[in-house]
């Protein structure tokens, strides 16, 4: 009986959903509010089947997650966008469990712009599945990346998490001794007449050896050809890599965390309409942190070519010498409610911009 529900509510997603994917030329409220009615079906089966689980499980829960999110940027250098996002996101999902292993979610993330339209920024689905044990976890469908997702800004910036909050696709993580490995594969478009095909695949992994730290991360954003194939539409290739290498002082110093890492950014880039090589850059870059029990600093650094990462911070691909600092404290610091006020001053090739944040994570479970 699962297996016929749910042949029926994929045909169904596809029958009534087809116009969002298929239109985006027509973006915008009417579009947008369009869409949530079209798919009203859809997401009213999806939860029917969890219940429909969750009858059968172990365990039933939920899950509530607010996020305000401040983000004050004062970019006059011409390095970035001078622009105020200003929202609220509220994420929900309700889940089953039938050991400690096997959960099935389902849920919805919205995010509303302050000064927007209700509905302009349409709703995110959540629906996928978890393995966990001892070694391994596994997340298989739409997903959210918070808490997951912990690449350098270079590579996937503040701006594209706040637009971009679930991986659509498969991550996996492998835990040994003091290390571990992740790769996770993002569907972030499907192909269509007007749509490119784009899928980013990557690859991050932490290890630790004593007071030494090894960090690596690396992706690859594949921009294919739409189903019309427009005069001068080609497939691109975008990579980019960073290698690090630090050490932890946090029990050397009377502070709660103090780490220095240095290594590389690496960028790749290809137009195979006009080429087959890539377009390589490579630039010296570092990090510093110290905190002490929520008030801190943190250092970036990064001086040589510049880059051209797909979803990374414009500052990296636009100057050949950049530092930002971010000077914060935390009012809020529970376990539960996390609230973070940083003043952030970004230096471009010898120009200062700045930039004031405030958000505020709230966990109801």
């Amino acid at each position: 009986m699962y297996k016929y529900i749910i042949l029926n509510l994929k045909i169904m997603h596809q029958l009534e959903c087809v116009n969002c994917q298929s239109l985006p030329i027509l973006a915008g409220k009417n579009n947008a509010i369009g869409c949530m009615m079209r798919c009203k079906k859809t997401f009213l089966a999806i939860f029917f089947i969890v219940f429909l689980f969750a009858a059968r499980a172990q365990d039933f829960g939920y899950n509530v997650i607010y996020e305000g999110i401040f983000d004050n940027r004062e970019y006059f250098s011409g390095y970035n966008e001078h622009e105020t996002i200003f929202g609220s996101r509220i994420s929900g999902s309700v889940g089953a469990s039938f050991d400690s292993t096997h959960t099935l979610k389902a849920g919805l993330s919205g995010f509303y712009e302050f000064g927007g339209k209700l509905g302009y920024l349409p709703p995110e689905l959540l629906l996928y599945y978890s393995f966990i044990n001892t070694a391994f976890e596994l997340k298989m469908g739409a997903f959210p990346r918070l808490g997951i997702m912990d690449f350098p800004n270079a590579l996937f910036s503040e701006k594209y998490g706040y637009y971009n909050y679930t991986v659509e696709g498969l991550w996996l993580k492998y835990k040994f001794g003091a290390g571990r490995l992740n790769a996770f594969v993002d569907w972030v478009a499907r192909r269509d007449s007007f749509q490119r095909e784009q899928i980013i695949f990557g690859l991050s992994g932490k290890q630790r050896a004593g007071n030494f730290l090894f960090e690596q991360y690396a992706y690859m954003f594949h921009n294919a050809k739409t189903l019309s194939n427009f005069t001068g539409e080609h497939i691109e290739d975008n990579l980019g890599a960073c290698l690090l290498f630090g050490y932890d002082f946090s029990g050397l110093v009377p502070l709660s965390v103090f780490t220095i890492k240095t290594g590389t950014l690496v960028s790749a880039y290809r137009n195979r309409g006009e080429t087959r090589d890539f377009d390589i850059g490579a630039s010296w870059y570092s990090e510093l942190v110290a905190d002490y029990k929520g008030y801190g600093i943190e250092a970036f650094f990064k001086f040589g070519d510049k880059h051209r990462f797909s979803q990374g911070d414009l500052f990296y691909n636009n100057a050949e010498r950049y530092i930002r600092a971010n000077v914060y404290f935390t009012p809020l610091n529970f376990e539960k409610v996390k609230g973070r006020v940083s003043w952030s001053f970004h230096i471009s090739n010898g120009v200062l911009d700045n930039q004031q944040q405030f958000s505020l994570v709230y966990i109801l479970d």
